[in-house]
C-alpha cells in the first residue's frame, strides 16, 4: 500500500509479505479455480498499531472474484485506509528541547529533551480500487490485464498492468512475463520543499515548488514448476525503475556545528531563534532488482509455504527476506497457520542521521552535498515478524479467520557524536508494531 510521511515504508515492510504475484496477475502457485460461476467474496478488516503512540491504522478490504468459465476470470478489490498518530519528522533526538514549524509553515510543535521528534498531528485517509481480467488466448496461454487507482489527501496514483502465462510440459511448467506502469502525483501540505532548503525558508516562495510527479515501471519474468505430486516451486526475477520525485516532503535533517552543538539557522527570516533543519533530498531515479523463490509442499494434510527474496538497488540498499508459513489442519474444518518472517537491509549511500558543518553544510548554512536523508527506513536494520492465523470453515463455501502479527525492527544505528546535545542519543530508533486482522470469505 502507498503510505505517506514516515509511516510509508515502515508499515509496508511490517505488513507486506513476500508475494509471488508482483503485477497483480493470478499466480499459478496460488490459483484457485471455482467449481461454479458464482462470485467469490473475500472481506477483511486490519487494525495496525505502532508502539510509543506512533502510527495506527484501520484498513477494511473487499475482494471480488468471478469465474465465467473457460478460464475467464474477473478480479476486483476495494481498499480503504485511515491512519492517525505521531510520525517521526526525521530530526535526531537531542538532550535539549527542539521546536519545529508545521508542514504548512503555520504553527509549531516542541519535542521534549531526549525524545524522538514526532509530528503528532499526522492523519490521512486513502481509497484504492483495482480490477483485473484473465482470459485464455490459446490452449496453453493466458492473458491478464488490469488497472488500479489510489487517492490520498496529498498523493494520487493510477496504474495499468498486463501479464502473459504459458503452460508447458503437460501444464507442469508455467512461464510468465508481465509489466506494470504507475503514474503518481505528489502534492504535499504546504507545497513541495526544494532539496535541502531550511525548515523556515520553506514558507518563502523561493523554498517551495509545486506538485511533483513520479513514474514507476515494473517488469517481471518467472517460471513455476510442479516438482512432484506434493511440491510446486516458483522463481521470479523483477526489475523496478522509478523516475521523478523520490523524497519524503515532510522529512528533515538535523544540522550540528563544528563543536557538535545544534546550529542556529542563519537565515535573515529567523527572528524566532529556530535551529537549522534541512529538508531531505533523494536521487530522482531508482532502479531495483529482485530475485524471488517460493516452495509449497503438501504433506498428508498440512502445507509448508517457504519463500526467499533478495533485492538490490542503485541507492546502495541490499536486502534479504525469509518467510515461512505452516498450515496445520486441525480437522472439523479448522486450521492454524503459524508464520515467521525475517528481513535485513544495509543503509542507503546517502543515509545520514544528521549533517555536520564543514562536511555536509558550510558555516553559512549552505549545503555542500546534493543528497541526504535521515529517514530510518533507509538505514540499516533487521526485522522479524511472528504471527498466527486461525481459520474455521462455516460451510461448504465460507470461512472465518483471525490473524495476529507482531513486528520488531532493530536498527544498526550509526554512532552519535561524542559531545554536544546529540551525545548519548539513539540516532536510529527501534520500532515494534502489532496488527490484528479478521477475515470472512463466502461464495455468492
Amino acid at each position: 500500500m502507498q503510505l505517506k510521511k514516515s509511516k510509508g515504508l515502515t508499515i509496508a515492510q511490517a505488513i507486506a509479505q513476500a508475494s509471488a504475484a508482483l503485477l497483480g496477475a493470478v499466480s499459478p502457485i496460488a490459483s484457485v479455480h471455482a467449481e461454479d460461476h458464482g462470485w467469490q467474496v473475500d472481506t477483511a478488516a486490519l487494525f495496525y498499531k505502532e508502539s510509543d503512540g506512533r502510527v495506527q491504522a484501520a484498513e477494511p478490504v473487499v475482494s471480488l472474484k468471478k469465474d465465467f468459465g473457460d478460464e475467464k476470470i474477473l478480479n476486483m478489490k476495494l481498499v480503504l485506509d485511515s491512519l492517525t498518530g505521531a510520525s517521526p519528522n526525521g530530526a535526531a533526538p537531542a538532550s535539549v528541547p527542539q521546536t519545529f514549524t508545521g508542514p504548512s509553515g503555520g504553527g509549531e510543535y516542541t519535542t521534549p529533551a531526549g525524545e524522538l521528534p514526532l509530528d503528532d498531528e499526522f492523519k490521512d485517509t486513502r481509497g484504492a480500487l483495482s480490477a483485473g481480467w484473465q482470459q485464455p488466448i490459446s490452449d496453453t496461454m493466458r492473458l491478464n490485464v488490469g488497472g488500479n487507482i489510489s487517492s490520498e489527501f496529498d498523493f494520487q496514483s493510477i496504474g495499468v498492468n498486463a501479464a502473459l502465462a504459458k503452460d508447458l510440459n503437460n501444464k507442469n511448467t508455467t512461464l510468465s512475463a508481465g509489466f506494470n506502469l504507475e503514474f503518481d502525483n505528489i502534492d504535499p501540505v504546504g507545497g513541495t520543499p526544494l532539496p535541502l532548503v531550511s525548515m523556515i525558508n520553506k514558507t518563502d516562495d523561493n523554498g517551495v515548488g509545486g506538485s511533483e510527479t513520479k513514474t514507476v515501471t515494473d517488469v517481471l519474468i518467472g517460471v513455476t514448476q510442479v516438482l512432484n505430486r506434493h511440491a510446486i516451486m516458483q522463481v521470479n526475477y523483477s526489475m523496478s525503475m522509478a523516475n521523478g520525485y523520490q523524497s519524503d516532503p515532510y522529512k528533515l535533517l538535523t544540522v550540528i556545528d563544528a563543536s557538535n552543538n545544534l546550529m542556529l539557522d542563519p537565515s535573515p527570516e529567523n527572528d524566532e531563534g529556530y535551529n537549522l533543519y534541512l529538508f531531505e533530498a533523494r536521487p530522482d531515479s531508482r532502479t531495483k532488482h529482485s530475485l524471488y523463490t517460493q516452495l509449497k509442499y503438501h504433506l498428508t494434510e498440512d502445507v509448508i509455504d517457504a519463500s526467499y527474496r533478495f533485492t538490490t538497488d542503485d541507492w546502495g540498499i541490499s536486502s534479504h527476506t525469509l518467510d515461512l508459513k505452516y498450515r496445520w489442519e486441525l480437522g472439523h474444518n479448522m486450521y492454524l497457520e503459524p508464520h515467521v518472517r525475517w528481513y535485513t537491509q544495509n543503509e542507503a549511500d546517502f543515509y545520514k542521521p544528521y549533517l555536520q558543518v564543514g562536511t555536509d553544510v558550510s558555516a553559512a548554512g549552505v549545503p555542500l552535498i546534493t543528497e541526504a536523508s535521515a529517514d530510518s527506513r533507509l538505514g540499516a536494520f533487521d526485522a522479524t515478524t511472528f504471527g498466527l492465523k486461525y481459520g474455521i470453515g462455516l460451510g461448504k463455501d465460507s470461512e472465518l479467520n483471525f490473524r495476529v502479527e507482531q513486528y520488531t525492527q532493530t536498527a544498526s544505528a550509526p554512532a552519535a557524536p561524542l559531545t554536544g546535545p546529540l551525545a548519548g542519543q539513539t540516532m536510529q530508533p527501534d520500532l515494534s508494531a502489532m496488527w490484528v486482522q479478521v477475515g470472512y470469505s463466502f461464495r455468492w
